[in-house]
């Protein structure tokens, strides 16, 4: 098929720059990740803020942070960049910026570094170096140059890795757990795991977007770092480089047995009982092997909507289903190691970005698929199993139970003639 033969198969793909666009279609792109980061590090109570970039950067930011003041004396600065800087560098401005920052009681401050200071190469490491004996305030910064990310999601985990830069060492606590990805705003379900860790008086500590730079300056008392999220995997993997705090993943994991693994290593951590589990267990086991007698040689795509679509590639085709086409919006250092597990299985699927699925839509049909993850156009008449983010945050053997459920459900209606295209 003509239309697929410009994109790479997964094998071929090392990072970003493997991924091509579906198709070369007008579209007005996806969010710069320096959205992405200013919103994140606004919601962040303490820290402040220096972002700096071209007029039409700090435009964009005042736009969705529109106060320079924060309610908690932090300081939300724009610093725009003259003729002079764009060519030379703005060493002495971002120096200047610090210093009245942190005369100003700034505790945290995170520099945001757009396309045109990384383009020129400016030294930030050099520059914290210079500084730091001179402020108080400590400092931290992420370069953001769009042209090295294709989308948002690098707008997320490289503020939250760069939150280690600004954590205090602390003597480990036994009973002390963070759990990285999980929100206490109201809006996200509370996965099991965490109700049995309550049970036995762990002292738990959520870390998250909107957690506080207190929260993370604090968080290296930690015995384990449990992540529930692919945008803080980051930052546990440097805090296990730079504080020796092991971590353990559930966000990219879905098998029973990865899952049965992932528990037993925290139970070892907190002696939490295990049976409590059983019923959700059994359940998914059950489930899971109607789902590989049912689904086994069934095609399907990954569209849009997916945080991490190569692990759940990767359990779809444990099941017996085969991979034909995957949306990455963007592809992660860990992702070529995940990529050789669905090699070893013989699978090699087209990898793409998709940014204009209302059109798009019509050559992907041409795949002939069977089922399709994520989301896709109303009306489509097409086996879909819906929007994955309502995921997000879950784990465990209830995320695989109620994914099962909601495959088969899919399954059941189009072969009881009653699907009307909706999970």
């Amino acid at each position: 098929m003509n239309e697929f033969s410009h994109l790479n198969k997964l094998s071929k793909v090392n990072s970003n720059r493997g991924v091509k666009f579906l198709t070369p279609a007008v579209h007005n792109g996806s969010h710069c990740p320096m959205h992405r980061a200013s919103i994140i590090a606004e919601n962040i109570k303490g820290l402040s803020t220096l972002l700096v970039g071209m007029p039409e950067c700090t435009i964009h930011s005042r736009l969705f942070s529109p106060n320079p003041e924060g309610e908690n004396n932090e300081f939300h600065w724009l610093y725009v960049l003259n003729s002079n800087e764009v060519v030379f560098g703005c060493r002495q401005g971002i120096i200047d910026s610090l210093k009245k920052m942190d005369k100003l009681g700034s505790k945290a401050i995170l520099v945001i570094l757009t396309c045109v200071p990384e383009l020129i190469g400016e030294d930030m490491e050099g520059i914290l170096e210079e500084i730091n004996h001179e402020i108080d305030a400590k400092v931290t910064f992420i370069m953001l140059g769009q042209f090295k990310h294709i989308s948002f999601p690098s707008g997320s985990w490289k503020t939250m890795e760069a939150m280690h830069k600004l954590m205090l060492k602390k003597e480990q606590k036994n009973n002390q757990v963070n759990l990285l990805g999980v929100s206490l705003d109201g809006h996200s379900s509370i996965p099991l795991l965490v109700s049995e860790l309550k049970k036995i008086d762990a002292n738990i500590r959520y870390l998250s977007p909107d957690s506080s730079l207190y929260d993370f300056q604090n968080s290296t008392d930690s015995v384990l770092n449990i992540v529930f999220s692919p945008y803080m995997k980051p930052l546990a993997i440097k805090m296990y480089e730079e504080f020796k705090i092991p971590y353990i993943s559930l966000h990219d994991i879905y098998d029973i047995k990865s899952i049965d693994d992932a528990y037993n290593k925290i139970s070892k951590y907190f002696n939490f009982d295990l049976n409590s589990f059983n019923f959700l267990r059994k359940e998914s086991l059950k489930i899971e092997k109607e789902a590989k007698k049912k689904l086994k040689d069934l095609s399907f795509i990954l569209s849009l909507r997916i945080d991490l679509p190569i692990p759940l590639g990767i359990y779809l085709t444990e099941l017996g289903m085969i991979p034909l086409l995957f949306h990455i919006e963007e592809f992660y250092n860990h992702d070529k190691e995940d990529s050789n597990k669905l090699f070893s299985m013989g699978v090699d699927p087209f990898i793409c970005k998709i940014t204009n699925i209302d059109s798009d839509i019509e050559i992907i049909k041409k795949l002939n698929f069977d089922m399709c993850f994520g989301y896709i156009p109303y009306n489509q008449n097409i086996p879909n199993i819906g929007n994955m983010f309502d995921f997000y945050g879950q784990v465990g053997y209830e995320r695989t139970l109620n994914l099962l459920n909601r495959i088969l459900k899919v399954y059941d209606a189009i072969k009881g003639g009653f699907y009307n295209g909706i999970a």
